[in-house]
């Protein structure tokens, strides 16, 4: 079973990782931490389509699960990452009930979606039964990070065929004429984001979040979230690295 529906199983919320850096080293250093999955970020990191499939094996076989974030909601891509071995899928600016079903729709072999067939990784993963247990091998999550996606959202939860909801907070913080700050308490913000989560609720599906900090990602999970984002590695790598320079300049 997919590690991250694992910990829904057992009700808890599942902990995953950002990698931001496409090193096969660090990926599969990071995937050995106790993440429950490590998402590659196409979208705002340096990893590509040609380095995507060596991140998501150093993944794998570090022990957690291989996910990815599409650079757009773009089906040939989500359908090539699937072939390449992510087993989880988040897709960014999700805006309306059309957007949310082609999501869909490039998740799931048909009758149930339109995937092509080719698995190459998940074959090698889950044996050549695969086609029949495709789609809850799959994780899949719609950013909800916009305006259009916030006035769209019980539209967007009535579309069928993939999790739940992923918020973006620095994006829909923009939204709102708010900073994008990491881990963002404003009020407004954090009243957007209860109102996602209690609808979520509401349609008996997952939400999410993207976090950096433990401390937020804890108040986060309290306040009803399924999966969330900590210490991404480019902070990570930065935040230590300034503090041992710091540490060694004050003697």
């Amino acid at each position: 079973m997919n590690r991250i529906r694992s910990a829904w199983a057992k009700g808890d919320a599942a902990i995953i990782g950002w990698i931001n850096i496409p090193a096969i080293l660090s990926a599969e250093a990071l995937a050995r931490c106790g993440y429950d999955g490590l998402l590659v970020d196409l979208q705002h990191g340096a990893a590509d389509m040609a380095s995507a499939p060596a991140l998501l094996l150093a993944i794998e076989h570090g022990g957690a699960e291989p996910m990815a974030r599409v650079a757009a909601n773009n089906a040939a891509d989500i359908m090539r990452l699937l072939d390449f071995g992510a087993t989880g899928i988040i897709a960014p600016m999700i805006d309306t009930a059309a957007d949310a079903q082609a999501f869909a729709d490039a998740l799931h072999y048909p009758p149930r979606g339109q995937r092509s067939f080719g698995p190459r990784r998940p074959q090698m993963r889950f044996g050549p039964d695969y086609l029949a247990a495709a789609s809850d091998s799959i994780v899949s999550l719609a950013m909800v990070e916009t305006r259009a996606g916030l006035d769209n959202l019980d539209a967007i939860l009535a579309v069928k065929g993939y999790d739940g909801i992923f918020i973006g907070p620095s994006d829909l913080a923009l939204a709102l004429g708010l900073s994008p700050r990491a881990d963002n308490d404003d009020p407004a913000l954090l009243a957007a984001i209860d109102h996602v989560i209690a609808r979520c609720k509401a349609a008996g599906r997952r939400v999410g979040i993207y976090c950096t900090a433990p401390a937020h990602a804890v108040r986060m999970i309290a306040a009803g979230c399924d999966i969330v984002s900590i210490a991404p590695d480019l902070l990570m790598l930065t935040t230590a690295a300034t503090a041992a320079v710091q540490a060694t300049r004050a003697g």
